[in-house]
């Protein structure tokens, strides 16, 4: 994947982002959060700037922000 936008929809809280900076940790991925819609108000949108090779782990990723989770999470190429 190298350099990659994750963007998680349907955040409801700061513990939700939270919840996916930690995901994100456990499988070792370096990244940055970017960007959020709607910063100052929940639901929100946020983008972060994945920068390690997650192309092995990135369904997996997406399947537990989604179906475990409720976010949607998709990644942009």
């Amino acid at each position: 994947m190298g350099e990659t936008v994750l963007r998680v929809g349907n955040i409801r809280s700061e513990d939700d982002l939270e919840l996916v900076r930690n995901l994100l940790d456990e499988m070792g991925a370096d990244y940055e959060h970017v960007d959020s819609d709607q910063e100052d108000s929940f639901p929100q949108t946020a983008y972060v700037q994945i920068t390690s090779d997650l192309s092995d782990d990135a369904e997996y990723l997406i399947t537990r922000l989604s179906e475990d989770h409720g976010f949607e999470a998709v990644v942009l190429m």
